[in-house]
């Protein structure tokens, strides 16, 4: 069967109905017990008040005597109070404590009886331990959480990077004679308008006047597409601030339908946050053909999809793999530009010269200091006399490779190089000091160059306070 026999039993393929497995269902119910650190204070309260008295009442069932167990083989009773404290931290914990001590105070301190304070003690104790273990496990996973998505952040941007090599080694093999630009092409025009949109003024919306956060130039990002990857009609649609209204902010073509949140395929993107074509499994269905192609290209703060590239109208034959990668990459370059502009504002302000990728991850990694607090440097190399072009660029390709490094000048004309480190401690600091200043000096030494002291500056990236402090040292040398 051909490509294009097999693409039109996709596109008239019935969209069938997705059914979640049992043990599916299963799973999800039992992650509510792992702990939880995101919850609000209402469950944590009622949670730990309702687990003690379930305990409670189930001791009591089985001994009505001694519901505390104090005179069993093992306090099951405590396990109320210790899976509170584990969930949500010792001071829960401790409420069920309180609460059995309540308890025995009501019902068991007329009858005379000695305070039990060895098994009061050891409970209290062993739900402070437990607290602690949990509220270890809540920072834990959340660290892990913050770098998993940034390794998949930059994951993805690898990706896509190997995606235009090989590109690029394909044009070396055929002409693209359909195509008016090849993805290089497209991809340099894409950083030429975004560098110069890089403060843009809030554009009006097309038939609303509403007040929206504007995207770096829409109007020349679809102009590009169309030249790239053939597009014939296509919109960029913004959701309006508090409301569920999208407005339409650029636009190819003049019958462009207006945007459903409910269609399949853009409530597919809206969900997913992915992009999402009619040639995909469960997105062919015929009768919701007003867009064959969609993809996200901003969140807002919630992590929310609030800016859409919508696809109306393509001709058919530029509708396979390799066009649809195409659009796929500039969509996903536009949406990590748009993303980084968020949060480069501040930083922006205090350089406003500086590269604009410098901007961009020193804000990204500023951001995620903040959110999770996990530490990066920026290391600026800088030798006694002058260093050339020539060593900086060899040396520049001896970094660890998920580092982020730019060949600055400074006024007087002596060439530096800032390297960003993203998570990054002392002891990992002090390794990369050690072997990268022998790195320099075999350099140097291999090019018969002068021997010179080699001086390294690093500099914390925390906020723009920071990077104002990188913009000052440069100007001093």
């Amino acid at each position: 069967m051909s490509r294009i026999a097999r693409l039109r039993a996709r596109v008239t393929r019935q969209r069938q109905p997705r059914r979640t497995p049992p043990w599916l269902r299963l799973l999800r119910a039992l992650r509510i017990w792992r702990p939880n650190a995101q919850a609000d204070r209402l469950l944590p309260i009622l949670e730990s008040a309702a687990l003690p008295g379930l305990a409670l009442y189930l001791g009591w069932r089985a001994n009505p005597q001694d519901p505390l167990g104090l005179h069993g083989g093992f306090p099951w009773v405590w396990f109320g109070p210790w899976l509170a404290a584990v969930r949500y931290g010792a001071g829960y914990g401790l409420f069920g404590v309180v609460l059995y001590g309540g308890m025995w105070a009501q019902f068991f301190a007329t009858s005379r009886a000695a305070f039990p304070g060895e098994f009061f003690l050891g409970g209290a104790l062993v739900s402070l331990i437990l607290g602690e273990f949990g509220s270890a496990y809540k920072v834990q996973s959340l660290r892990h959480r913050e770098i998993q998505e940034d390794l998949a952040a930059r994951l993805e941007r690898t990706k896509r990077r190997l995606f235009i090599v090989k590109e690029s080694l394909a044009t070396l093999e055929q002409e693209l004679t359909d195509r008016p630009m090849t993805l290089r092409d497209a991809l340099i025009g894409l950083r030429r308008a975004l560098v110069l949109a890089r403060a843009p003024a809030p554009a009006p919306a097309i038939g609303d006047k509403a007040d929206i956060d504007a995207l770096p130039d829409p109007a020349s990002f679809l102009q590009l597409l169309s030249q790239a990857c053939r597009l014939i009609e296509a919109g960029i649609f913004v959701r309006k601030s508090g409301a569920e209204r999208w407005v339409l902010v650029a636009r190819l073509g003049q019958n462009l339908p207006k945007l459903d949140p409910a269609h399949p395929l853009i409530e597919h993107v809206l969900e997913t946050r992915e992009v999402a074509h009619i040639a995909q499994a469960g997105l062919s269905n015929p009768q919701y053909n007003q867009w064959v192609f969609a993809a996200p290209l901003r969140q807002d703060l919630f992590d929310e999809v609030d800016a859409v590239l919508a696809v109306h109208t393509m001709p058919f034959m530029a509708f396979d793999d390799i066009n649809l990668r195409r659009l796929q990459v500039l969509a996903s370059s536009y949406a990590d530009f748009t993303q980084l502009e968020l949060l480069v504002e501040d930083v922006r302000a205090v350089w406003p010269e500086s590269p604009i990728g410098m901007q961009q991850e020193w804000a990204h990694l500023a951001a995620l200091h903040e959110a999770s607090g996990l530490p990066s440097y920026c290391a600026l190399w800088m030798g006694q006399a002058r260093l050339s072009e020539d060593v900086l660029d060899e040396f520049a390709g001896l970094q660890p490779p998920e580092s982020s490094w730019w060949r600055l000048q400074t006024h007087k004309g002596h060439l530096v190089l800032a390297v960003l480190l993203p998570i990054i401690g002392g002891a990992s600091l002090t390794a990369y000091r050690r072997e990268m200043i022998d790195a320099l000096e075999n350099i140097l030494a291999r090019q018969d160059q002068p021997k010179q002291t080699i001086g390294v500056d690093f500099y914390p990236v925390r906020h723009a306070a920071d990077y104002a402090e990188l913009r000052k040292r440069i100007t001093q040398i």
